[in-house]
């Protein structure tokens, strides 16, 4: 008995280590995944966030020239490990070589680094990241709903593709709308906004449930339609926004059962808030601390998995995120969706990376409110509850309530002027997004009482007030839909067995034909009239039907004048304004450049005009 004990001894030894050496092998890390998936030099420092197996304890290393690891944070569950670099002059565009080791083994992963845009790093007006102003028309388009480029990425066999199917992918893509960039030139627009292309789950065609934020949803196409579709647009001196949504991912997108960090997202699939209906309390310095948290903490709809932007490396993270989209499509500017539930804190570093790359970029943020006290609360440019948010301007949600309220429900057309009271408010209103239609509500012509008339006026008031105006795609044809999903029909013209094509004017309806003629005239009397986008604004006449304002594009009344009086009436009307004290004393003639309005400066200095039912008249003054 003795004799065998030395042996088993042994054995018992031998099968430990073999044990545990294959306990080693079992544990060497497994990346599958790197966030984000390449960097530029002279961006700000990345921080990478690894995906795989055991991943904890991770030693990264590097021996590349000009780079350096800072530090390494684990995630949760050995699937996450953060990793901060710090790139230095000495660093040359390549693969940085990163070697993770852990447990018993290691892995090398290779890390693309670029040179940045040359049209990000000088003071140069082509080629992108040229933000957008009062000189712009900005139009809104939902690529799946606008037009098909490339039946390939249509997968019918899929489920998730359906024309008859209101929810469902209808086959638009990136291909189709740089394919119409010819017809948006024509029509007068120099700004294209497109809503989020991220991959998205199911048949979540619009685009705000995101799945993956570094890859374009299968059914838009590529990166690489991506970026020759912003690379086309820029080549017909076009501005591209893309829309992203920081605030919120998809429902089951895989961080809801899998989240790198404790604080990646707010609340877990168990236990999460859910937003209240308003986040008009952000704005009132005597909320509680519990109406605010349910703003910017719960989860949007009460199923959007809320992000956690107040943890410094879920803020890191996204603030990359929007930097990468940016500089890999050399982009103009981003379109900011539902802006007020991200924590303030946020936006001010967002804002101060993004500016600080990229000077000429601009943001809008999505700040849904018809008071214009609460939406002034949330603009950039001034620092309000001790924090300036950064973001370039908002949607004028207060001007399109009203344009609305005045054209469809009959309220008196002071409600306008009553709007525009409030630019005191904006460091910049003349920069405020204006706008009548959007994704997101009944198309104008699809409202109770609605005529192409009134549809005309919409247009006129929107083309010739202060702001940066925003077409919604199908408007400038009078395209009906009701609530969302049917206010983003197709376009016609833009699928494949489509009966016409109404991207020509040979394929429109002659009702059609007539909106387009309309606005695309309008567009232009726009972009002939300095004073239509820069001037400053001047109300010299208002009661219930009839408003009358003029912009001012100079120092004095020297300068170049527009005016415009529309009669919001069924009926026509005679009017007579007093020009004494107003920027038009001196005026001696009007010129017609739209409308039939016929209007006279008399000799005791007025103006009388025979207004028709319904219309915008527009004059230059001499």
């Amino acid at each position: 008995m003795r004799s065998r004990a030395p042996h088993r001894a042994h054995w018992v030894i031998a099968f430990s280590v073999f044990a545990f050496s294959a306990a080693l092998a079992a544990q060497t890390p497994l990346i599958r995944r790197v966030d984000p998936p390449n960097w530029w030099i002279g961006l700000p420092n990345p921080m990478l966030m690894l995906t795989g197996e055991h991943l904890a304890g991770a030693r990264v290393s590097t021996t590349t020239p000009g780079i350096r690891v800072v530090r390494t944070v684990d995630g949760l569950a050995g699937r996450y490990e953060f990793v901060w670099l710090e790139i230095n002059e000495a660093a040359s565009p390549g693969n940085i070589v990163l070697d993770v080791a852990a447990g018993g083994g290691r892995q090398q992963i290779n890390f693309p680094v670029r040179q940045r845009s040359p049209a990000g790093t000088a003071a140069r007006q082509d080629g992108g990241f040229n933000g957008f102003g009062p000189d712009d028309v900005i139009y809104l388009i939902m690529p799946d709903r606008f037009a098909d480029g490339d039946e390939a990425n249509n997968f019918p066999d899929s489920g998730s593709y359906d024309r008859a199917a209101p929810r469902a992918y209808h086959g638009g893509d990136l291909r189709g709308i740089q394919q119409k960039l010819p017809y948006l030139k024509d029509l007068g627009v120099t700004t294209i906004w497109i809503t989020p292309i991220y991959q998205n789950s199911g048949r979540d065609y619009h685009g705000y449930h995101a799945m993956d934020l570094y890859a374009v949803e299968k059914h838009f196409g590529s990166l690489a339609d991506y970026v020759s579709l912003v690379k086309a647009a820029h080549s017909q001196g076009m501005k591209v926004l893309l829309d992203i949504v920081p605030n919120h991912v998809g429902p089951t997108n895989a961080w809801l059962d899998d989240p790198p960090t404790e604080r990646w997202l707010h609340g877990t699939r168990a236990k999460h808030l859910s937003t209240p209906s308003t986040f008009a309390p952000e704005a009132d310095p005597h909320s509680s601390l519990r109406e605010t948290r349910d703003i910017v903490e719960g989860w949007f709809a009460g199923i959007l998995l809320d992000m956690g932007t107040d943890d410094a490396i879920t803020a890191q993270y996204l603030r990359q995120n929007a930097l990468w989209w940016a500089e890999t499509g050399a982009l103009d500017g981003f379109r900011i969706d539902t802006f007020p539930y991200v924590d303030r804190a946020f936006w001010h570093s967002f804002h101060a990376d993004l500016h600080g790359a990229y000077p000429r970029f601009r943001t809008i943020g999505e700040v849904i409110n018809s008071d214009p006290s609460v939406t002034s609360f949330f603009v950039g440019g001034k620092t309000t509850d001790g924090i300036d948010t950064g973001v370039d301007t908002i949607f004028d949600v207060p001007l399109e309530t009203a344009i609305r309220n005045v054209l469809l429900h009959d309220a008196p057309v002071t409600q306008i002027d009553e709007v525009l009271r409030h630019d005191w408010m904006f460091p910049h209103p003349e920069n405020l997004v204006t706008y009548f239609g959007n994704h997101d509500i009944r198309r104008f012509m699809s409202e109770p009482d609605a005529t192409p008339q009134k549809l005309e006026l919409a247009f006129s008031l929107i083309l010739t007030l202060r702001g940066v105006p925003e077409i919604y795609y199908g408007d400038e044809i009078a395209m009906p839909g009701g609530e969302d999903p049917d206010n983003r029909r197709d376009f016609p013209g833009g699928f494949p067995g489509d009966t016409r094509n109404a991207f020509t004017p040979q394929g429109r309806t002659a009702a059609e034909q007539d909106m387009f003629g309309y606005v695309h005239r309008l567009l232009q009397v726009r972009r002939e009239q300095p004073a239509l986008r820069t001037g400053a604004l001047v109300h010299i006449f208002a009661d219930d039907h009839v408003l009358a304002y003029v912009r001012t594009s100079g120092a004095d009344s020297a300068g170049r004048q527009v005016l415009m009086i529309m009669n919001g009436a069924d009926k026509p009307r005679n009017v007579e304004i007093d020009l004494a004290d107003t920027p038009l004393a001196n005026a001696r003639s009007l010129t017609s450049l739209m409308g039939s309005g016929d209007a006279k400066i008399t000799g005791n200095s007025s103006i009388k005009v025979g207004l028709p039912p319904l219309s915008m008249n527009i004059y230059r003054v001499n």
